[in-house]
């Protein structure tokens, strides 16, 4: 008992004074109080050890019951002994409320990385945190937009730090970073008074650069940033003006020259009417002129000044279904103007290209002929022509596995050789000139691919895109070009990917077939009824349908084709194994769309050989036109289930002993069903499908728009027909047809 009543208050005073003290020096110890060089917070750990046994929200758990504000060396030794590695990280110990100081922890943090990172997923770098970006923990650097796991809140614009990546993504800060650091290949759009406008990953915004006062505009530049802001702005002045005649991962192949190296990444910016960086889908090989800004012998940039011009397609020609031939002969019906390595000689017989290059020579064989009249033909060794005569050049070049040729070709001289090999010239004029502008239209949608970007073509010649040159030019195919010259289908402003197939069943049919339902750009692409006398017919109905198919009363705008009805006979015991052979085809190719299921229809791991016998085919789903989209094949242990029109047709394709056409002539043997728009219906030794058209049936029936051009309707009309809400449109003038 304190007998000396005065000294209770100042004592008791006192005793909160202390305790207030400890509350607020435990309180500061524990609470987020940011980044500091003086700590590390226990919210930055979940991240930074995410790379060992738990991912972060497992570390989230066992962290919480070790750590929590500012980590203390008490809580630092407790979260070694937890992972096991106490005795092989080496720190000098502190008493154990004492934080953790940021350098020490990223001192033995090393040591955790160097014990327990076997795969090197960890990795120490630099960055300046430009933006935060619209997504949730993603932030703007001078690499793009990278994602900041675990969060870390205390970054803010301009920041710069040494950081902790793990598989690309940002995990930790080491430390403030005072030293200069470089942004490279930066957009520069426009600069000036302190402010430059850059485009970077695709947006277009304001940075402030003090001390800028030279106006800079549509450049590449290099910015340095020290201490958080930029001191200093490098244009990149080298400039090669040229069209991209082939691109790959490393390097890109410039006319007039030659091929230099670039990042793996090209950065295209467009110029003119809008300022954006574009795809690399937008590098249209031999038809874009560029400007390529070029440091230390790499392009480090794509500048364009003005559209691509669709006048030129470059062909792959294949050797089969190879790209490569073992040696190549060339010849010509004139004299050839040879150019390689620069240097240029006129060639009057057959050209052996081997002879053109030594072991480690690049570059490529350019041959012309000596007037545009003339014609260039693949050869044997002796110089006779062993295909069609070819318009325009070949560019020729040399891989590890032979040569391959491109046929250089204006646009228009490509589908005169087009319409003839993919629409029987003896079609009416009108239908004709729907194949050549649904051909011009499809070029074109492939001019801005980059499926041969490193052959140096936009397209091949084979089925693969549009077959050329496999026929004879025709009179009256060149007309239908020549009288559509530049005419081309677009849709909400765009050109659209025509696509068209020999026959329907009566009914075209929408991209649901290809299961890509409700892609906008695809609204064009609705099936529609070819019936001369149509009729609403539910096919989800499988009863309906079966009528329909079987019938002979049902007259469309291309009944008159051979396959507009078709009957296949099945023999699934004799080809079981082509038709497991196919299926394990398909799975490789298309896995999301041949799934193998078990007895209780569950997905199942294993081979289509490991099945059993097939027991039965049952339909699942059609398309509104008729095509199957659904289809599943039963076995003695189990299932498979295909969706989509080629799948269906390729597999059962694999079992046809027999086939015939509409008026009863057999057809030679098919391993692919000729359309998805068939029923099944089981026999003795099978099973028989009764079907109809030929092709995918999305877009134009060319049967169906031969009969459309005898009932009298024009081109315009018919394109109208087969492809909704359509402009027709000039793309060497701007302008269209009135719908």
């Amino acid at each position: 008992m304190i007998k000396n009543k005065k000294l209770v208050l100042p004592m008791l005073v006192l005793v909160l004074c202390i305790v207030a003290f400890i509350w607020i020096a435990v309180d500061e110890m524990n609470r987020d109080a940011g980044f500091s060089e003086e700590y590390v917070l226990a919210e930055e750990l979940p991240a930074l050890l995410s790379f060992t046994y738990y991912d972060i929200e497992g570390w989230e758990q066992q962290i919480a019951s070790i750590a929590e504000g500012k980590l203390s060396y008490q809580e630092l030794e407790a979260l070694l002994s937890q992972m096991g590695v106490s005795e092989y990280v080496d720190y000098e110990p502190q008493t154990g409320f004492r934080t953790v100081s940021r350098k020490v922890f990223f001192q033995i943090y090393e040591q955790l990385v160097d014990l327990l990172d076997v795969d090197g997923r960890v990795v120490l770098e630099e960055r300046v945190f430009i933006g935060e970006a619209a997504k949730e923990e993603q932030w703007l650097t001078q690499n793009g937009y990278e994602q900041i796991r675990g969060g870390l809140s205390f970054i803010h614009p301009h920041d710069m730090y040494q950081v902790y990546t793990l598989d690309g993504a940002v995990i930790g800060m080491v430390k403030r970073l005072d030293q200069t650091l470089m942004w490279e290949n930066v957009f520069v759009h426009r600069g000036g008074e302190g402010e430059a406008e850059v485009l970077f990953e695709k947006e277009l915004f304001t940075i402030e650069v003090p001390g800028l006062s030279e106006p800079i505009e549509d450049t590449i530049c290099d910015l340095a940033w020290t201490d958080s802001e930029i001191t200093a702005i490098y244009k990149k002045e080298d400039r090669v003006q040229g069209t991209v005649l082939s691109y790959d991962e490393q390097k890109i192949e410039i006319s007039g020259y030659g091929t230099l190296a670039h990042s793996g990444e090209l950065k295209i910016y467009k110029t003119y009417g809008t300022v954006e960086q574009l795809d690399e889908s937008k590098l249209m090989i031999g038809n874009l002129v560029a400007d390529f800004v070029v440091a230390k012998e790499q392009v480090c940039g794509i500048i364009l000044q003005e559209p691509a011009q669709f006048e030129q397609i470059r062909v792959l020609l294949l050797n089969e279904d190879s790209p490569y031939y073992p040696e190549l002969y060339i010849c010509s019906d004139e004299a050839m103007t040879v150019t390689f390595q620069e240097q240029t000689r006129e060639a009057d017989a057959r050209i052996k290209v081997s002879e053109f290059w030594q072991e480690q020579e690049e570059g490529y064989l350019r041959v012309e002929t000596a007037t545009e009249k003339g014609k260039l033909f693949l050869a044997d060794e002796n110089g006779t022509p062993v295909s069609l005569g070819y318009g325009g050049s070949f560019e020729v070049r040399k891989y590890p596995k032979g040569y391959s040729v491109v046929n250089e070709i204006s646009l228009e001289e490509y589908l005169c050789s087009v319409v003839p090999s993919e629409m029987p010239s003896s079609y009416e004029m009108e239908a004709l000139r729907v194949q050549a502008i649904c051909a011009r239209s499809y070029a074109c949608i492939q001019l801005a691919n980059d499926t041969y970007a490193g052959f140096g073509a936009n397209v091949d010649d084979s089925t693969n895109f549009q077959v050329y040159n496999k026929q004879e030019r025709e009179e009256r195919s060149t007309l239908a070009v020549q009288d559509t010259v530049g005419e081309v289908l677009k849709y909400q402003g765009q050109i659209a990917e025509a696509y068209y197939y020999s026959t329907s069943c009566g009914f075209s049919q929408g991209m649901e077939v290809w299961n890509q339902q409700g892609e906008e750009q695809y609204g064009y692409l609705a099936g529609i009824s070819l019936l001369t006398d149509p009729k609403e017919l539910d096919f989800s109905q499988e009863e309906v349908f079966a009528e329909f198919i079987r019938s002979k009363e049902y007259q469309a705008y291309d009944s008159d084709g051979p396959y507009y009805r078709w009957k296949a006979s099945l023999d699934v015991t004799r080809y079981l194994e082509a038709v497991n052979q196919a299926v394990a085809e398909r799975m490789s190719a298309n896995a999301s769309h041949v799934q193998i299921l078990d007895k209780e229809g569950q997905p199942w791991e294993t081979g289509p050989d490991q099945l059993g016998n097939l027991t039965g085919i049952q339909v699942l789903e059609r398309a509104s036109g008729g095509v199957l989209m659904r289809l599943q094949i039963f076995y003695e242990k189990g299932s498979i289930l295909l969706t989509t029109e080629y799948n269906i047709r390729k597999i059962l394709g694999a079992a046809v002993s027999s086939m015939e056409d509409k008026d009863g002539n057999a057809i030679s043997s098919m391993t692919l069903l000729p359309s998805a728009a068939f029923v099944v219906e089981p026999t003795k030794s099978g099973y028989v499908l009764y079907g109809g058209g030929y092709g995918h049936g999305i877009g134009m029936s060319q049967n169906g728009a031969n009969g459309m051009a005898k009932a009298g309707l024009t081109y315009t009309d018919i394109l109208q027909k087969f492809y909704q809400n359509i402009t027709i449109e000039n793309i060497y003038n701007g302008q269209g047809k009135e719908e």
